[in-house]
């Protein structure tokens, strides 16, 4: 029984990053979904950090990391996931440890806004996207802070929907997934 249970978790987290991948996959189709790919596949990482421990969901970020860096057309979405939305649900948390909630969330929002800087600091600057920076000077800097608060709000938002989505995924989804057990 134990080793179909470790055998069954396995085959969770494959099939799991296969869609995570193919999300991602698809997000480089989709052009305005250059963050909502990103954001959507680290959300689905939370059933593998559920159901078989977060060593094995920073395993298959890593996974899914490498490969979309690899196969995902869009670099910047490949980055998006790998530095912002992909790994941030793992992070959540330890980050929901902090008891003092304004303490709580500026640690989530320093953490979210430092990784936007290395991102795109390495965009920049180590994997030269000149489509990109020239994008970002034509906006000017007020449309900049303009965006960087709607991604703030954004973020938010990203930070209460795996509260939600966490706690679907346990009253409505885990019950129904006995070959776990």
């Amino acid at each position: 029984m134990r080793r179909t249970s470790k055998s069954s978790r396995i085959a969770l987290s494959g099939v799991i990053g296969a869609f995570a991948l193919s999300m991602m996959l698809l997000g480089s189709v989709i052009p305005c979904a250059t963050f909502c790919a990103p954001a959507i596949s680290g959300l689905l990482l939370v059933p593998v950090a559920l159901e078989c421990g977060l060593k094995t969901a920073w395993l298959l970020f890593a996974a899914v990391a490498i490969l979309a860096l690899i196969l995902v057309p869009e670099k910047e979405m490949a980055l998006a996931f790998v530095f912002i939305l992909g790994h941030y649900p793992l992070v959540k948390v330890r980050l929901d440890q902090l008891h003092f909630a304004p303490v709580r969330w500026a640690v989530k929002l320093g953490v979210f806004n430092l990784s936007i800087l290395v991102m795109y600091a390495l965009v920049l600057t180590v994997f030269p996207m000149p489509e990109l920076a020239a994008e970002y000077r034509e906006m000017g800097q007020a449309m900049m802070a303009v965006l960087l608060v709607t991604a703030n709000v954004a973020f938010a938002a990203y930070d209460r929907s795996i509260v939600n989505l966490t706690r679907w995924y346990v009253i409505r989804i885990r019950p129904k997934l006995r070959f776990l057990r």
